[in-house]
Formats: C-alpha cells, sequence, structure tokens
C-alpha cells in the first residue's frame, strides 16, 4: 500500500460556542501543519461533518442547541466510512462526563482548562494513532483476500485417522507448508505419521466429535516450514458417517497482523512498554488470582515532579526522550522478585506488563504477593532514588524527582478502579507533602479530596450568591498620619462554613481558574467604592488591588479594567495594580505588552511582597512601575533583627533611587513605625495602623481622620 503525502496538511473541525476558544485552537492547530474548520453549536457541527468530511473532530461539551455529547452521537450514527477521531473538550477532571464522552463514541478527550501548548501534538497522536488502525485494518483485509484467493488443502480421514485423499494448496513457492511429504505419500498414510503426534492426536479427537455431533470443528496449530514457522487452521466437517473433509488454511499472516493491532491496543507507542489498557487487564488478572490464593498485592503510581517545567523550558522533545529514559530506568530499578510471584514465575507470563505508562508523566507499577508494606515502600524509595539520579537527555543533564502513591489489596479496595484511583490519591498527597515522597493511601484521604471537591464546588457558586464581600486595610502616609489609599482584600462568607480563610480559599481559586472572574469582580467592586468614597469624603483615595498571574496573563485584563474606570467614573491614578515579583519575571516579553496596555491607561502600578522574589534592579528600571510594597517577612522583625533593618533601609534608598514610593507591609508596633520614618519609608500598612475594615468603618476613617496612628481595636 502506497504511502500518504508527507505534506499533506489534515483537516480539524473545531466546535464551540466561544470564538475566543476556537480562535485559540485554530491557532495550535496551525503551528502543527493542521487545517482548522469552526462550528459555533452541535448541530452546526454535524452540517459542517456532512458537507466537509474532516479528519479529525474537536467537540466541546457545554454548546447551545446541540452540546458536545448529542453532536458526538449523532456523528457516529450518520458516518459511513472509517470513523472520524473525536475529541471532547470536558470542563475539568469530570470523571462522569469522560465516562459519557467515551460512550457516545468520542475517541479521545482534552480536560480544561487546555495545556495549549501540547494540544495540537495531541491531535496530530490522535491522527496517527487513527491512521495506524486503519492501515492495519486495510493490510488485514488485504492479507485475507489474498488468502482466500489460495486454495485451501484439502483432505479426507476414514474413522481411524487414514487418509483417503489429500489434494495440497498451492503455495507461492509451489510447496504446501501444511504438510510434510508430497501428495502420493500422504494417501493411506495414519495422520500420526503425517503431522507431529501431538497436532495428530489433537485433530483424531476434533474428528470423532465432528463425526458424533455433525457439527463443524476447527483446530489450529504450528508447524515449522522451510525453517519459519507457520500457523495453520484446519476446519473439520463430517461427510457421512466415517469420514472426514478437513481444509486446512495458513493463517501466518492474520497471526501476524493481529499482534501487530494488539501491539497497538496494549503498548504505548513512546516507551515501549504497556500502557494503560494493558495494565488494566494485569490489574484484573492479579486480582483474580489474589482473591482465589487470598494474597496480598500493591498498586504503585508514580508522577514525575518537574516535568511540565522541562516540557516548557526545553521542548517536548526533551521530554519524550526523558520519559523514555526514565522508562528504562524503571525497568532496570525494579527487580524480577519485585514482579514475580516465587516460586510461581512459568505461570506469570510477561513480567513487563506490571510496569506500565498511564499517560503523561505517569507510571505505574503492581507488586504481587506483598507479604509486609514495608516490601512496597522499599520499592518506591528505590524508585525514587533512581529517579533523583541525573539524566542526561541531548546534551543536557536534567534533574528530577518522582511522586509515588500506593494503595494496598485488599486493606484499600478490591476492585481495579478503586485500587488505580486511591494510589492516584495517595500520590497527590505525597505530591502536596513537598513532592519526591511515597505515601500509602488512607480512607481520610479520599474525605480531604472531597472536601476540596465541595470546597470548589462552593466556590463556583459564591459570585452569583453574592457570598464574597471586600475589607479595606488603611495606607498610611508616613509624614502626615493621613489615610491616603486602602487595599482591596477579598473575603468569602460561606452559607455553611462561615468566613473561610483567604488562605484556603485564594489558591484553590488560582488552582481552578476562578480567579480571573472573582478578580474581575474585585477590581469592579474596589473602583465603585473608590468612586463612592470620593464623592462622599470629597478627596482622593488610591484604591490598591491585588493581580494574581493568571489575572495578569488574562487577555482581556486590559479591556476589564477600562471597562471599570468607566462604568465607575474614577480616575485611572487612583487605581494601583499590585503584581508579584514572580508574575512579572514569569514571561518578560508578554509582561512588557501587558504592562504598557497598563500604563497606557494610566493606573498606578506596584511591585507586592518585595524582597521575597528576584529583587533585581535591572527589571525595576525595565519595567517601570510607580511603587514597591516591602514583604512583611523583613518588618516583623524590626527594630532588633539588625539583617533585616539593612536590608529595609536599603530596598527604600534603592526605590527612592529610581524615584519609586515605597509602602511597608506588616507593621505592627510602634518603634516599626518610628524606624521606618527615620529610614525615610513613604507608606506603611498593618495591624498598628488599622485591620482590614468593612467600608463603612473606612468612610467613617474619612469623615473623621486620626491623625496620630494607634492600635486598631
Amino acid at each position: 500500500m502506497a504511502s500518504p503525502n508527507p505534506t499533506k496538511r489534515g483537516v480539524v473541525l473545531v466546535a464551540d460556542d466561544d470564538p475566543v476558544m476556537r480562535l485559540l485552537m485554530l491557532e495550535m492547530l496551525g503551528q502543527v501543519g493542521l487545517d482548522g474548520i469552526e462550528a459555533e453549536d452541535g448541530e452546526q457541527a454535524v452540517a459542517t461533518f456532512q458537507g466537509m468530511a474532516p479528519d479529525l473532530i474537536l467537540l466541546d461539551v457545554e454548546m447551545p442547541n446541540m452540546d458536545g455529547f448529542s453532536a458526538c452521537r449523532e456523528i457516529r450514527r450518520i458516518e459511513t466510512g472509517a470513523p472520524v477521531p473525536i475529541i471532547m473538550v470536558t470542563g475539568g477532571d469530570d470523571i462522569e462526563a469522560v465516562t459519557h464522552a467515551y460512550e457516545v463514541g468520542a475517541t479521545d478527550f482534552v480536560s480544561k482548562p487546555i495545556n495549549w501548548p501540547i494540544l495540537g501534538h495531541r491531535v496530530l497522536y490522535v491522527l496517527r494513532a487513527s491512521d495506524a488502525i486503519v492501515r492495519l485494518r486495510m493490510a488485514d483485509a488485504h492479507n485475507r483476500a489474498v488468502l482466500a484467493a489460495i486454495p485451501d488443502t484439502f483432505f479426507r480421514l476414514n474413522r481411524d485417522g487414514f487418509y483417503l485423499d489429500y489434494e495440497p494448496g498451492h503455495e507461492r513457492h509451489g510447496r504446501d507448508a501444511s504438510a510434510p511429504f508430497p501428495t502420493e505419500t500422504c494417501i493411506g498414510k495414519h495422520i500420526t505419521e503425517v503431522l507431529p503426534r501431538e497436532i495428530a492426536e489433537r485433530l483424531l479427537e476434533q474428528m470423532r466429535a465432528v463425526l458424533d455431533t455433525q457439527h463443524i470443528r476447527s483446530v489450529d496449530y504450528e508447524l515449522v516450514r522451510f525453517g519459519a514457522v507457520h500457523h495453520f487452521e484446519a476446519r473439520l466437517v463430517a461427510t457421512g458417517a466415517s469420514e472426514v473433509l478437513g481444509l486446512v488454511r495458513d493463517i501466518s499472516e492474520r497471526k501476524r497482523t493481529e499482534e501487530q493491532i494488539r501491539r497497538l491496543a496494549y503498548c504505548d507507542s513512546l516507551t515501549g512498554i504497556p500502557n494503560r489498557q494493558a495494565f488494566l487487564e494485569t490489574l484484573e488478572r492479579e486480582l483474580h488470582r489474589s482473591k482465589a490464593g487470598n494474597k496480598k498485592f500493591a498498586v504503585l503510581f508514580m508522577d514525575l515532579d518537574a516535568f511540565k517545567r522541562i516540557n516548557d523550558t526545553l521542548g517536548h522533545n526533551v521530554g519524550d526522550n526523558l520519559l523514555k529514559v526514565v522508562s528504562e530506568r524503571l525497568r532496570e530499578t525494579i527487580r524480577p522478585s519485585d514482579l514475580v510471584s516465587r516460586g510461581d514465575q512459568s505461570s506469570r507470563g510477561d513480567q513487563s506488563h506490571n510496569l506500565a505508562r498511564l499517560g503523561g508523566d505517569e507510571f505505574t507499577i503492581l507488586i504481587p504477593d506483598l507479604e509486609r508494606v514495608d516490601h512496597a515502600m522499599n520499592v518506591a524509595q528505590r524508585v525514587k532514588e533512581a529517579m533523583r539520579r541525573p539524566f542526561l537527555i541531548e546534551g543536557n543533564e536534567i534533574f528530577v524527582t518522582a511522586s509515588i502513591g500506593i494503595s494496598l489489596f485488599p486493606e484499600d479496595g478490591d476492585d481495579c478502579n478503586s485500587l488505580l484511583k486511591f494510589a492516584d490519591t495517595a500520590m497527590y498527597h505525597a505530591k502536596n507533602c513537598g513532592k519526591n515522597n511515597a505515601k500509602l493511601y488512607s480512607s481520610s484521604l479520599t474525605m480531604q479530596i472531597m472536601s476540596h471537591v465541595k470546597l470548589e464546588v462552593g466556590l463556583r457558586k459564591a459570585l452569583k450568591n453574592q457570598e464574597l464581600y471586600l475589607l479595606y486595610q488603611p495606607q498610611i502616609e508616613v509624614r502626615s498620619g493621613q489615610i491616603v489609599g486602602v487595599e482591596a482584600l477579598v473575603r468569602w462568607r460561606h452559607p455553611e462554613r462561615g468566613i473561610i480563610s483567604p488562605t484556603e480559599f485564594i489558591p484553590l481559586a488560582e488552582e481552578t481558574g476562578l480567579i480571573v472572574p472573582i478578580g474581575e469582580w474585585v477590581i469592579r467592586t474596589a473602583c465603585n467604592q473608590a468612586r463612592a468614597w470620593q464623592r462622599l469624603a470629597k478627596r482622593s483615595l488610591r484604591m490598591a488591588v491585588n493581580l494574581s498571574a493568571k489575572q495578569f496573563k488574562d487577555e482581556n485584563l486590559t479591556q476589564i479594567v477600562v471597562s471599570a474606570l468607566h462604568e465607575t467614573g474614577l480616575d485611572p491614578k487612583l487605581l494601583e495594580l499590585e503584581l508579584t515579583e514572580g508574575t512579572l519575571m514569569d514571561d518578560a516579553r508578554a509582561t512588557m505588552s501587558t504592562l504598557e496596555q497598563l500604563r497606557g491607561i494610566g493606573v498606578y502600578l506596584s511591585i507586592d511582597d518585595f524582597g521575597t522574589g528576584y529583587s533585581s534592579m535591572n527589571y525595576l528600571k525595565r519595567f517601570d512601575v510607580r511603587a514597591l510594597k516591602i514583604d512583611k517577612s523583613f518588618i516583623s522583625g524590626l527594630p532588633q533583627d539588625s539583617e533585616n533593618a539593612a536590608i529595609t533601609r536599603a530596598i527604600i534608598a534603592m526605590a527612592h533611587g529610581l524615584k519609586m514610593v515605597v509602602v511597608a507591609e506588616g507593621v505592627e508596633t510602634d518603634e516599626q513605625l518610628v524606624m521606618l520614618q527615620q529610614y525615610g519609608c513613604d507608606m506603611v500598612q498593618g495591624f498598628y495602623l488599622g485591620h482590614p475594615l468593612p467600608h463603612d468603618a473606612i468612610t467613617q476613617l474619612l469623615l473623621h481622620p486620626v491623625v496620630d496612628p494607634a492600635p486598631a481595636k
């Protein structure tokens, strides 16, 4: 079969009701050489599929008129040729949505938030896998047609097993591989004289069954002929009460094709080790074996801690090569005694199936016949140590660590899904405990995750249900003692749990992407409040709002700020946007572009938590921000800590040299305030000067100002 044109560009149908998502998807597809066509909903996707016949379809789950599940089901119903690959785009790690996607005919799925850099490569992988399956099916059909065109070997046997007739098939080289003798030497001979005894006895047994039941029977067997192993299928049918007609076909090509398909289905194409499906079947067999033998086993779930960073910094080619070397090192690290039941090696089959790559940088290891939990922990420790040794990839010395979760049968579960899920849960716990860790599963971990999920669901409803509110912490000008600004701080009053600490829900908002809509609400609410105070107190008050890294990277940030200022009528210079050093340094080129847009609006820009990150004068000059806030960790030790005092004085001098305003956070004592005043600090905030307060309390402070700061009551 001729190979396809390597320069041909594939066509991908992108179906999503969000035009921005479609634009991003098309851009990512274009970067890997794929053409894209668009559909705005499920109905349009089905119509476009019928008219354009794309090579692959990306279907969003949530769409108007017809959702992604319905569209997928309809496409599967109407397609007439080879199934087109369909990738469903689901919201987050929704197991039910993923299961439903496969039920309606999806080939694969991608979770939101989408990892944009790998989207195009994911699509290419699915296309390649689909093409490979199609090619293998075509090859199988071709081989079957060729074999069908070659007459089978025919023979007749009497009840006693003697050849009455024999007509060999026509082989390519004029020889029949199914029998060792010419036709005339077979007739009259007993089958045990022509074929190996074990094969002959199997044929005789089936021949008697055919004569007794008058039903067709078949026997598969192997013969070494002309230096190669040949696979044959002999079909037996009764032609009377005492004779059997046999038809023998060489099925070697079919066996090889089946093996190719089996490898495609069960072997990870990148590393060569078993994939998820192979591991699940191995795990199922081990489960039955252990239940029957009253034995224990362990499942280890491993994830590389720094893999995303390597992919992002060194490229996916280096990442792929790293995964190959990792799989080789895992094979070398896991001892045979870890994988094979002692005294039972002959019955266990291929040991390599106990190690698998589930996908990405996730690997699993099955440890059968577990006598002590310590044994599983010892294996995990050896794997961790092996991963810590440097990897040399394309001239780069790469260092990674591994987080490992362990589940045990029967203690943690008695079915495959539970054991794998619980090992995964324990792995995430190990990662949260500082990475390069190995942890055993416990039921309390599931409770923690359920609590986490419940909190996420509540946070998604918090904006709509008006559960979020703002507190404002005063910023005092050191020279005059007056309130010149406030910092807006978001809080959450949960309907059941009450006030939830920002240290609990802000990281969750960051993780889930909810920080973007929450941040937009904070900006709008804060601007509106600042404008209200301006009208009421007849004076200007700067409103400071923190921007998270995800907010700063949001392409709609500038428009959100412009819209909030326009709707509230607040002067742009009275809105202060606080950014961390890490946010600014993450992507210097994109950072400069966003900062220029914000400066163009006229808002006041400052650096939050200064001193805890890069603290580089070069980037301070390049980013041209107006103010910096000294992190409270430096203030807390004053005045006793001489090192912190020196650092604080140096930061203030440096900032003033760059014509920047300096704000000290976390001022809690009069001694700290006096020292900062001596150092020339411009503004201060902290509990000594005022706790975060609701808007009405700030209103009273503005209407009845107190010049000399006193501890907040």
